[in-house]
């Protein structure tokens, strides 16, 4: 593996300034690094483990692709908006996860693009990206979160990740990948944490108008792929060139690189001063160079092992596996209803408190005679489940004391209320 810098902050690094993509995470982590000693020295040992990785042949790692079971990410995305237009639609978001799926499995349809010095270098990372289903409280959720602030714009200064600055607080980041979309200062598109940040920053903020598949308002930038360049970082990748002048990825399939290229280069691109002996120059089509997003078209096998080696036992990301915020939601007693449909949104236990069996009745008091049912403890865990027949009741008897929370689903409707187990 080519030598990584374990600080690629370190008082030797030359940070670049950007001026095309318009990334700020590089100075932005080097920032926190310097103001947070604790999560420098996270960073440190997660940058330790990483360096450790060693190269394999392309057959091995196309096997442990087969072989390795797809991640699924759970999202939630907090639209901060003050007007209209920056409230971006369902489809909007939709069509930016598209994106994030098709770029990190390889099922982008550019990949034609790439130029065959590199095409065998493409690689599936293994990891896809859901909305989430259910919120930290276990409460149903589309995995999307809009608020309108007073905000006109905001600076990389984490502002709207808090709550109390207008923003909104991120959800537990250890099993969320929180994704903030905002209106950011226009000279800059996005920036995202690498992992070890301090959990309630951890995440990815993306300027409204570059976010999914947008109009021809920023048409360099109008097709997703800041996005799927900033989960990246998140993913603990680094530019191309280490954010120093020819400097490290900790990639070894990444060719050296001076700097960031723009726009949409020509194959073969040499940048002037080139540390790259290689005759076909620069990998500027690689999703963490600053190229147009129309030129972006491929992550590499190095990259995909950095990303995989984070959900390791005991990894910085390792925490998203157990995560439940793509199972089916257990909590239904703080989810508001809808005026037209709150009486019959209703349902009643009886007994409650219940010793052997309890009986389901609607807000009218009619007997609930057919649906499936589920019982969850106060954990959220399923520990009963079945259906609800002529017999009318639900037998109880084997459970524990305490307090449940039971669902009904019918063909109509969808219904639930907590009893207690005497």
């Amino acid at each position: 593996m080519k030598f990584f810098l374990l600080l690629f902050v370190s008082l030797g690094s030359i940070v670049q300034v950007v001026a095309q993509r318009a990334c700020g995470t590089g100075a932005y982590w080097q920032t926190l690094l310097k103001q947070d000693p604790e999560m420098r020295a996270r960073y440190t040992r997660i940058e330790g483990a990483a360096d450790e990785l060693l190269p394999v042949s392309k057959k091995s790692q196309e096997t442990g692709i087969a072989e390795a079971p797809v991640i699924t990410i759970p999202v939630v995305i907090h639209v901060l908006y003050q007007t209209a237009e920056q409230n971006i639609s369902d489809g909007r978001i939709q069509s930016q996860l598209k994106i994030l799926n098709d770029d990190f499995r390889k099922r982008n349809s550019d990949t034609s693009l790439i130029p065959a010095a590199f095409a065998s270098l493409s690689a599936d990372c293994g990891i896809q990206f859901e909305l989430a289903k259910q919120d930290p409280e276990g409460r149903p959720t589309t995995g999307i979160i809009r608020k309108r602030t007073d905000q006109v714009s905001w600076q990389q200064d984490d502002k709207m990740k808090f709550s109390a600055s207008g923003g909104n607080d991120a959800w537990d980041s250890r099993y969320y990948l929180n994704i903030w979309v905002c209106n950011l200062n226009r000279s800059l598109l996005g920036y995202a944490t690498f992992p070890g940040a301090a959990p309630e920053k951890d995440g990815v903020v993306i300027r409204t108008d570059v976010f999914g598949i947008s109009g021809s308002q920023s048409s360099s930038y109008s097709r997703g792929r800041t996005t799927t360049h900033e989960v990246g970082h998140w993913l603990n990748l680094k530019h191309l060139w280490g954010d120093a002048d020819c400097g490290d990825d900790g990639v070894e399939d990444t060719p050296p690189q001076k700097t960031f290229n723009s726009g949409c280069p020509s194959f073969p691109h040499v940048s002037p001063n080139s540390c790259n002996p290689l005759p076909s120059g620069d990998m500027f089509m690689n999703f963490m160079d600053f190229s147009d997003d129309a030129c972006l078209h491929m992550f590499t096998f190095g990259q995909r092992q950095r990303i995989q080696q984070l959900f390791l036992p005991a990894g910085p990301r390792a925490s998203f596996l157990q995560s439940a915020a793509l199972d089916e939601p257990w909590n239904f007693t703080d989810v508001p209803v809808n005026e037209n449909n709150a009486a019959r949104s209703l349902l009643n236990v009886f007994p409650n408190p219940a010793s052997e069996q309890i009986t389901l009745r609607s807000a009218d008091r009619h007997i609930l005679k057919e649906g499936a049912y589920s019982i969850y403890d106060f954990t959220g865990r399923l520990v009963i489940s079945g259906f609800v027949t002529d017999s009318r009741y639900i037998r109880i008897h084997r459970l524990k004391s305490g307090i449940y929370l039971i669902r009904i689903q019918s063909s109509s409707n969808s219904l639930s209320a907590k009893f207690i187990k005497e």
